[in-house]
């Protein structure tokens, strides 16, 4: 299959991009025009810029598939930034492959769409909802935005919502837990009992294999979550033995962690230095969420294979 993939160059493309060629897809990258193309896996290279539909012209023919991937993440995402690129950058994408003729459309989503709705079980089935967050929200109407042609028969759609994205390359995720330790200020925000709603990245590769190799996956939406992760406190103590540092002892209940972000993230405003807690961590962080992820399994034979464990993050924090 001839495969088209947005934000192939990013931490989650560079890792698909090669999955899929192992598989005998011929991959084609889109680059932004002033990106390397020696950092892209891919068999063919074209230029183009999602937020500007006249640069896609001509880019998706002559391809069978396309794996959507590129997209505003991480903090200080403004909503006209995350409406630019998830929302009309999505639409743009879409409008292309239909011209084009690429039936075969995989989005990359996140459980992000569910609102942060703590304790209580979300299947794919749980509605969206919008809680003022510029990423969740947007990526919210990129779903919308792919799902209007897929029910109009036009394209043969599957939708995948992963939780955290970690592993080597991941410039957000372990990283930014692995300074907090390393200032000797962190503190586990919340009872620290709830579980880490995480996925490596190989495994979210291999779901797009999966994915793409399944016709029974068209028409569907996977969440995509490690189904046994350890708990906040117990990741904080793996990951602080892996720098050799200590946990730490400090507890923040979950509404003072908020109130704390709040500060940072008006604080960080004036400096133009990002804050160490934003209100988007600690929702993340401090909450239990329960992510089913019985679909994948039982429809595409898919369980998460890479866990959090002392070994893989002591290599993920050797690759930040």
């Amino acid at each position: 299959m001839r495969v088209f993939v947005t934000g192939a160059t990013g931490f989650l493309g560079r890792r698909i991009a090669p999955r899929l060629r192992a598989d005998g897809h011929a991959v084609t990258a889109l680059l932004l025009p002033h990106e390397d193309e020696a950092i892209a896996p891919a068999d063919r290279v074209v230029r183009g810029d999602i937020t500007q539909p006249g640069s896609l012209a001509g880019a998706i023919d002559g391809q069978d598939a396309v794996v959507h991937l590129a997209g505003a993440v991480g903090y200080g995402q403004t909503f006209a930034r995350c409406s630019s690129l998830n929302r009309d950058g999505t639409a743009n994408v879409v409008r292309e492959a239909l011209r084009a003729g690429a039936r075969r459309f995989v989005h990359m989503s996140s459980v992000s769409v569910y609102g942060r709705v703590p304790d209580v079980r979300l299947t794919e089935d749980a509605p969206l909802r919008r809680i003022g967050d510029p990423y969740g929200d947007t990526k919210a109407d990129a779903e919308e935005i792919v799902c209007e042609p897929a029910r109009a028969g036009a394209l043969d759609l599957t939708i995948l919502r992963p939780t955290v994205i970690w592993g080597p390359g991941d410039a957000l995720f372990l990283p930014k837990l692995i300074e907090n330790l390393r200032s000797g200020r962190a503190r586990v925000v919340g009872s620290g009992r709830n579980t880490v709603d995480a996925v490596h990245v190989d495994d979210v590769a291999e779901l797009v294999a999966h994915t793409l190799a399944s016709p029974v996956s068209i028409g569907r939406v996977y969440n995509v979550n490690h189904p046994h992760n350890p708990t906040w406190s117990e990741l904080v103590a793996l990951a602080a033995a892996a720098i050799g540092a200590p946990a730490p002892a400090g507890r923040l209940p979950y509404p003072v962690a908020f109130v704390a972000a709040t500060l940072m993230e008006l604080a960080a405003a004036f400096t133009k230095r990002p804050p160490r807690l934003t209100r988007y961590s600690v929702r993340v962080i401090g909450r239990q969420y329960r992510y089913a992820v019985d679909r994948a399994r039982e429809e595409l034979a898919f369980t998460p294979r890479v866990a959090l464990t002392p070994a893989t993050i002591a290599e993920a924090v050797r690759a930040a």
